[in-house]
């Protein structure tokens, strides 16, 4: 079998970029047998170099271009021009980028749905994301043969929004954290202290765009300040600017925007925390809370879509609109070390049933399946 995948999206540092990066790593190194052709393209960015490694193996081959992903979104969702194999060669599968639906000469094609807030919620994306998501699905319903949902939530998404799509054609495989996370020691790393000035601190991770619902977090944090001056606590936001209103406004010392952290710190950054806060207001999966979950830091997040699907009994949920509820999970947190043990325990037991050997395992068996 040849099996196509689109890695376009890896280099912008975004929950899709994690997905297909893991994915394509964890695929190779389980199958020997299948012949990978991977696909890339950007007028700028290049492609990191764990991936460019992964031309070692004797079955993978990359196909480079310069092409902006714009221009092949006008190609492929809107005039339906130059089928992949033109660009790759013949395959038997293609597994298209989250933004493009590539037209085909023969090759079945998959996609990943990772949400469809586009769709649910178009005020929280920019314009430009969701004209784009617009036309891939309008493109994926006509001709993608398989779809993966990274979640149960996700899947009931696509089938209300969707009818046309059959459940035969859908199946959910989850994401995961690296297997990095498994190895990290709760609250031991200096680094966090040295290099970033955190020692106690709450957690906020992700883009920073009005979806993260960090007005909120930030208004709750302050609101537990004043009701509990004595808890020695900072809030920590990290993750680049996305878009909307920001949170560099906020003038409060005991309020830490870190911006993008590396790859190398992320790891220390979850570890170290008193607690995960990731009262999102929707999300397809949300990687962050799985990577704390993992190293068995409590976790804040919300009672809807997929937050707690993923978390399960592991969590503080809370009503995301609710400032006096997330106000309250952080004096939970604070004041309660017996439920920070407990949520610590549930978290490392449920978090072992993610990762992504499984996920590339669920992938494979869903290629052979098209087939």
């Amino acid at each position: 079998m040849i099996i196509g995948i689109d890695l376009s999206a890896i280099p912008y540092g975004t929950g899709v970029s994690n997905y297909t990066s893991n994915l394509i790593k964890n695929l190779v190194r389980l199958d020997k047998k299948n012949t990978y052709k991977l696909f890339f393209s950007s007028r700028r960015l290049n492609l990191p170099q764990d991936i460019e490694n992964l031309a070692k193996y004797k079955n993978v081959k990359f196909f480079k271009y310069k092409y902006p992903i714009r221009l092949l979104e006008i190609l492929w969702n809107h005039l339906r021009l130059f089928p992949i194999e033109n660009f790759i060669g013949d395959c038997d599968i293609f597994h298209c980028s989250d933004w493009t639906q590539a037209p085909s000469k023969k090759a079945k094609t998959v996609t990943t749905i990772h949400d469809l807030i586009p769709f649910l919620h178009p005020e929280w994306s920019n314009s430009k994301i969701v004209s784009a998501h617009k036309a891939k699905m309008q493109q994926a319903v006509k001709h993608c043969a398989y779809f993966i949902c990274v979640s149960q939530n996700t899947k009931n998404d696509l089938t209300k929004l969707f009818p046309k799509i059959t459940t035969n054609k859908i199946s959910v495989v989850y994401e995961a954290a690296e297997e990095k996370f498994d190895k990290a020691k709760i609250g031991k790393s200096p680094i966090m202290k040295k290099q970033y000035g955190l020692e106690k601190y709450f957690l906020v991770q992700g883009t920073r765009e009005p979806r993260k619902n960090i007005s909120r977090i930030i208004e709750a944090f302050s609101l537990f300040k004043q009701k509990n001056p004595k808890c020695k606590y900072e809030l920590a936001i990290s993750g680049k600017y996305g878009w909307g209103d920001d949170v560099m406004k906020y003038k409060n010392s005991d309020i830490k925007i870190l911006g993008y952290i590396p790859e190398k710190d992320i790891v220390a950054l979850h570890a170290n925390a008193s607690a995960l806060v990731y009262p999102s207001l929707y999300e397809g999966f949300g990687l962050p809370v799985i990577k704390s979950m993992k190293v068995g830091v409590p976790v804040i997040t919300s009672i809807n879509s997929s937050m707690s699907e993923i978390t399960q009994d592991s969590a503080i949920l809370v009503n995301p609109y609710s400032v006096s509820e997330i106000a309250s999970a952080f004096e939970k947190i604070c004041k309660n070390p017996q439920l920070r043990i407990k949520l610590s325990t549930l978290a490392l037991k449920i978090a072992k049933n993610f990762s992504w050997t499984k996920t590339a395992q669920a992938t494979l068996g869903i290629y052979q399946k098209m087939l």
